[in-house]
């Protein structure tokens, strides 16, 4: 993702979460977790405009996507239910040969903004939390592709809006210090286009033609996420 995007997205994030972590309303506790997570599947499908649903249904499959981000939580003095806003960064690839034979490299990157509303479920005690949860959030991404180690990098995307659900636990190791992890189900999709700046591709003393029109592309999420994190409370 080229770099003012990523910058713009991790400003507003503060920005929007700096009243946030102000407000002591009722004396509710303010969590920040710094989480790790791995989605299991995605699917980059290749041609989605193409007329033909054999080709507009191609995909490239990827798994095991590794990233990382940080949630804000805000837990409401006593009641079981929380507020959270969250900023993440997943980016996962494969490699492989072109029709032509040039290698390949093809995937994404993309920064996810979620907000979730939390149910702490009344069997929790003051050690061990389970909860349950839910919302929606913004995908801003990109595909990432080369040919013969040539790029085509994006020429425009499509931010991308979708629903989750989560269900986890937490466990306080003291009572600001908790190790937290979570089981997510996230709708996540964006569209995005590429494009060569060049229209020959020089490769091992041949000329590939690759033309510079733009292709599009849509990226897919329908694995199960899993997040690891540790918490501090205040």
């Amino acid at each position: 993702m080229k770099l003012n995007v990523a910058v713009h997205t991790v400003l507003c994030f503060f920005l929007l979460t700096g009243p946030f972590l102000q407000s002591r309303a009722d004396d509710g506790i303010i969590t920040i977790t710094a989480k790790a997570s791995l989605t299991t599947s995605s699917q980059l499908f290749v041609n989605p405009d193409s007329p033909d649903p054999i080709e507009q249904n191609s995909f490239v499959p990827l798994e095991n996507d590794f990233g990382g981000g940080v949630e804000v939580k805000y837990t409401f003095f006593r009641m079981n239910l929380a507020m959270s806003m969250s900023v993440e960064y997943l980016a996962t690839g494969v490699t492989g040969q072109s029709a032509s034979g040039l290698p390949v490299e093809d995937g994404y990157q993309v920064v996810p903004v979620e907000i979730t509303a939390y149910f702490i479920v009344p069997i929790s005690g003051p050690e061990l939390r389970i909860f349950m949860g839910g919302g929606g959030g913004a995908y801003i991404g990109e595909r990432v592709y080369r040919m013969g180690g040539v790029e085509a990098p994006s020429v425009g995307s499509k931010t991308g809006f979708g629903i989750h659900v989560l269900g986890g636990a937490s466990y306080n190791i003291t009572p600001f210090f908790a190790l937290t992890g979570e089981m997510k189900f996230r709708d996540l999709q964006f569209d995005t286009a590429n494009a060569f700046k060049t229209s020959h591709i020089f490769y091992n003393g041949r000329v590939i033609e690759v033309g510079t029109e733009p292709f599009s592309s849509s990226v897919h999420t329908d694995g199960v996420i899993f997040n690891l994190g540790v918490a501090f409370s205040f």
